[in-house]
């Protein structure tokens, strides 16, 4: 009988946020023995081009060394440890989880979730990919994921696409889902099939979400008094352009909730009968599968998204989800439009959709799959 394994979770990751409660969650379900280092700082958004002065980058390197703290506090538990996983956000966690992890003899292990340089040039946009902080941010990727014994990608695209930009070892690399929460993410079996539908979009308003579709979309779609669209999320970087384009339109079938706690998010989301993903055209959208897919799943919902080469990989079209084609309005509309003229359909995406979530998705299928490749290296 193998021994089991025990997992430092270290770093200044935010408690609170969900891959955070999801991997923690996931591990224990799995019975694993979790010793906790943890300097909690708060996830606040990065999205804007005056957050990205050196001295603002600076101010939240230095806030998140706190962890020194910690380590001298349980210096004599990391000994006890097996590997060391770094929380999110743990970038710069992992320049000292590295020397512990050498000294100690423990394996590191990391999960980016999210790729710094990528999401500050392409994705959001507030940095030019040749600018100096752009390329300095890339190397210092680069080094930190190749610190880690173990750094996992949430899609075979996002592992090739660390290979080939960041040239990290395929040996170092794995394949891991973001997956849900179910406790947050709580299911409801799916009961309407009148042709009134309530669309959920739910997350960031960053470029890549491709939000001026779903207002185009409620704009052509005005004059049908069955169909609703509730968004979702708190500020961010496109809320206020599409905020001011909704009041503009005069668009009565929208209603934005902004600004609000997160355990304020539960009951409107659940109130989706389709639950929208990506809907831009974007290299990162044929690459990454974001979390808003999995909470469509765990929850129940028909997940609609831009078809793309990743969400073809691991779902299926009308089966257990529905894709539309990326950055097109007309493409947005005659998906919802066939969703709600099929009700038939919508109840067996949802069910397929969240059948497939409970296979693979939980955080207990995603803590298994996440420590059988943990053993693999130990």
């Amino acid at each position: 009988m193998k021994p089991k394994i025990k997992v430092c979770m270290f770093g200044t990751y935010d408690k609170n946020y969900t891959s955070n409660k999801l991997i923690l969650q996931g591990l224990r379900e799995n019975q694993i023995e979790i010793l906790e280092i943890n300097a909690h700082t708060a996830v606040t958004r990065l999205d804007k081009k005056q957050e990205m002065s050196w001295y603002q980058l600076l101010k939240r390197i230095l806030v998140k060394y706190r962890i020194l703290i910690e380590i001298l506090k349980n210096w004599q538990k990391i000994r006890t440890v097996d590997v060391i996983y770094v929380g999110y956000p743990g970038h710069f966690d992992v320049l000292l989880a590295y020397p512990l992890a050498k000294l100690f003899s423990k394996k590191l292990v990391f999960n980016p979730l999210l790729i710094f340089y990528t999401g500050f040039s392409e994705e959001q946009g507030i940095l030019k990919k040749k600018s100096l902080l752009a390329q300095i941010i890339k190397m210092g990727e680069t080094l930190i994921y190749n610190l880690c014994d173990l750094v996992f990608a949430d899609t075979p695209f996002q592992k090739e696409y660390l290979i080939r930009d960041f040239s990290v070892p395929e040996k170092k690399l794995r394949v891991l889902p973001i997956g849900a929460d179910d406790r947050y993410y709580q299911y409801t079996p799916y009961t309407n099939l009148s042709k009134k539908i309530n669309v959920v979009y739910y997350g960031l308003y960053s470029p890549i979400h491709g939000v001026e579709y779903i207002i185009a979309a409620a704009d052509i779609l005005k004059t049908d008094p069955d169909i609703k669209f509730t968004m979702v999320g708190n500020r961010g970087h496109t809320f206020d352009v599409n905020l001011a384009k909704a009041n503009e339109l005069r668009l009565t079938n929208v209603k934005f909730y902004y600004d609000l706690p997160l355990e304020k998010h539960p009951p409107l989301i659940q109130e989706a009968d389709i639950f929208l993903g990506f809907l831009q055209k974007h290299p990162s959208v044929d690459r990454v599968i974001p979390n808003k897919i999995y909470q469509g799943l765990a929850l129940g919902k028909v997940v609609l998204t831009a078809d793309a080469p990743v969400v073809r990989s691991l779902f299926t079209h009308k089966k257990n989800m529905y894709f539309c084609i990326p950055g097109s309005t007309d493409a947005l509309v005659k998906a919802i439009l066939e969703l709600k003229n099929n009700p038939k359909l919508r109840q067996e995406i949802a069910e397929n959709g969240h059948s497939l979530y409970q296979e693979k998705y939980t955080p207990r299928a995603v803590g298994k799959q996440m420590m059988a490749y943990i053993s693999e290296i130990l």
